[in-house]
């Protein structure tokens, strides 16, 4: 009888490891990975994801040359920014600087700029636009990008006191 079962327990044993080696993926850490620290402080989220494929935090999405090279090629704001009467109809107050809270990763622009001080270049048929760029959550700060239904780009960064052209 000796004979007869071990044979079969050699196929069982050898079909078992098959099927779970098979079935089971196994989970490799990339060699070129950084071994990882247990006492890092760093968030879960930096450890999940490689740098290249996180989502970009609000400030990083908002510089200005980011925002300004955008409208540019799409002569539009990326979708990330949201109008001041959508964002109050959805919670937000400027008062209390709650924007990232109420809601993450999105920022203030689109709105009508509407030049009354006259430092902008003004023209039959131009409108002026607002973004907030360099955007670090709480409350809005005084950077703003101004941009015109027909391509010009102008950056203030003392809140409308001065303004630089940035585009074309």
């Amino acid at each position: 009888m000796g004979k007869r079962l071990f044979p079969v327990l050699i196929v069982v044993a050898v079909l078992f490891f098959v099927l779970y080696k098979g079935l089971v993926p196994e989970t490799q850490i990339p060699a070129t990975a950084p071994p990882t620290s247990t006492t890092s402080t760093s968030s879960k989220s930096s450890i999940s994801q490689p740098e290249s494929q996180r989502p970009l935090a609000i400030d990083e999405k908002t510089q200005a040359n980011k925002v300004a090279d955008y409208l540019q090629q799409h002569a539009r704001l990326p979708d990330f920014y949201i109008s001041k009467k959508e964002a109050r109809a959805k919670g937000w107050n400027a008062k209390a600087g709650n924007l990232c809270d109420v809601l993450p990763g999105r920022a203030i622009g689109g709105d009508r700029f509407m030049n009354r001080e006259k430092q902008l270049p003004e023209e039959a048929g131009r409108q002026w636009f607002e973004a907030d760029v360099n955007y670090q959550c709480g409350h809005r700060g005084s950077d703003r990008l101004l941009y015109s239904n027909d391509g010009l780009i102008y950056l203030t960064t003392d809140h409308y006191r001065t303004m630089q052209r940035v585009a074309p």
